[in-house]
């Protein structure tokens, strides 16, 4: 990876990581709310996932901030991988059910996230009109991958990342950790 990523700071990976998982976050919301692709159980629990690795992020980069240390930055490096691994699982199991190679949990058969159907739906659930999301049928698709796929692909590869710096220590670019935070 140091090859693909050469002097990749600590810093520099939790701000790309948070940011990563953000940009995920925010394009799951303009599926749902602009385009209208309703989420299933499995989408939140993604979701989910994204919010875990930026809030471990921001709170590494706000430990690094204040203390003025580095002293635990294999730790945060590997927070943050786990995260992302745990992203990435759950992304590859749901795609899996939408691809059909094995079943998905039972609970994914409604939506019961508050904006999974508007009111008009109920009514049409209960005169057997409405179709709600299920986990294993994707709405979308880019070049035969679905978002869950995407989502499984951009994860698997953050988690390396942010796995392999762990594993390597820190990377940072100067010496004193005051003058990271200064530019």
């Amino acid at each position: 990876m140091s090859k693909i990523l050469p002097g990749l700071s600590t810093t520099a990976w939790l701000v790309l990581a948070f940011v990563l998982s953000g940009a995920l976050l925010a394009g799951a919301l303009f599926f749902e709310h602009v385009l209208g692709y309703h989420p299933c159980q499995m989408c939140y629990w993604q979701r989910d996932a994204h919010k875990a690795v930026m809030i471990v992020t921001a709170l590494g980069l706000a430990y690094r901030y204040f203390t003025k240390t580095d002293k635990y930055d294999r730790v945060l490096l590997l927070f943050a991988g786990v995260a992302f691994a745990v992203s990435f699982a759950i992304a590859f199991w749901h795609m899996g059910v939408e691809y059909k190679w094995w079943d998905g949990p039972k609970s994914c058969s409604a939506p019961t996230g508050p904006s999974a159907i508007n009111p008009n739906d109920i009514f049409d659930a209960l005169n057997g009109k409405a179709k709600l999301p299920q986990c294993n049928e994707a709405p979308w698709h880019l070049l035969g991958i679905s978002m869950a796929g995407y989502n499984a692909l951009i994860s698997g590869i953050a988690a390396l990342i942010g796995l392999r710096l762990a594993a390597k220590g820190t990377v940072d670019e100067q010496p004193s950790a005051q003058s990271r935070w200064s530019a």
